[in-house]
């Protein structure tokens, strides 16, 4: 069975839907399918969730509680934000109409969503892991009140082979063109901060492509004749960016 299906099935036996997003960069991420088709479903909640907000500043921050005001800001690495969503969960739990509350959690893949169960319930054993596609199938776990589902990354339909990238959404080893996502990564933080490239790499060049090759010669990523590994390189970048180690603020 495909994943569409699996996480359709997800929704339609959910009261409550968390879609966990990516704070880096909360448009690419927000996953606008599942928003649709869960406004479209009568009796639902959504909750969404900014998950890796450790890693954006103050400023970021702001701009997103303003637009998303009834959101939470999580880091599920950094176990902060957590208390303050199971604590909303488990109110609504309270005051519902049936034993349980089922809470539906939904996403790409490798936004977090397995470590966020495992930080919910001690005893859950949610498989957790860096590389995009983990989880297969549906996983339920109880915890309390809370009846929680979580389910496989779901990658829409419309996506670009470099937003799935971006999105931490495929083993950058399985990218076919794993140095146009490593460029493009590379464009989003030069515009957003300029120093970002300089304190994680040294990096320093006037477009995209000069802080690329930049990257490879300070990494020491060179082939025969001194040319840079272009490959190894994105590799790097793409990896470095998905497992969180490259800071916005």
């Amino acid at each position: 069975m495909g994943f569409w299906p699996i996480v359709l099935n997800v929704l339609r036996n959910s009261d409550v839907v968390l879609l966990l997003v990516d704070a880096r960069m909360p448009e690419i991420s927000r996953n606008s399918e599942i928003i649709s088709k869960v406004e479209a479903m009568r009796d639902k909640r959504l909750i969404i969730v900014f998950n890796k907000a450790d890693l954006i500043g103050q400023k970021d921050t702001n701009k997103l509680k303003k637009e998303y005001p009834n959101a939470f800001f999580i880091s599920a690495t950094k176990k902060t934000g957590v208390k303050d969503l199971r604590a909303v969960l488990e109110n609504m739990a309270e005051h519902w109409d049936r034993n349980s509350l089922r809470i539906g959690l939904v996403g790409y893949p490798n936004i977090g969503k397995s470590t966020l169960i495992n930080l919910f319930s001690a005893s859950a054993k949610a498989k957790v892991s860096s590389v995009a596609g983990t989880t297969k199938k549906t996983l339920w776990v109880r915890v309390g009140k809370l009846r929680i589902m979580d389910s496989p990354g779901i990658i829409p339909f419309g996506d670009k082979k470099v937003q799935i990238g971006l999105t931490a959404a495929k083993d950058p080893h399985k990218i076919r063109n794993p140095e146009k996502v490593a460029i493009r990564i590379i464009e989003f933080l030069d515009k957003k901060n300029k120093n970002i490239l300089k304190e994680m790499y040294g990096a320093v060049g006037n477009d995209a492509y000069e802080l690329f090759e930049d990257i490879g010669r300070k990494k020491g990523f060179l082939v025969k004749g001194g040319e840079v590994d272009e490959n190894r390189i994105s590799i790097k970048v793409i990896d470095d960016w998905q497992r969180g180690r490259i800071n916005l603020k």
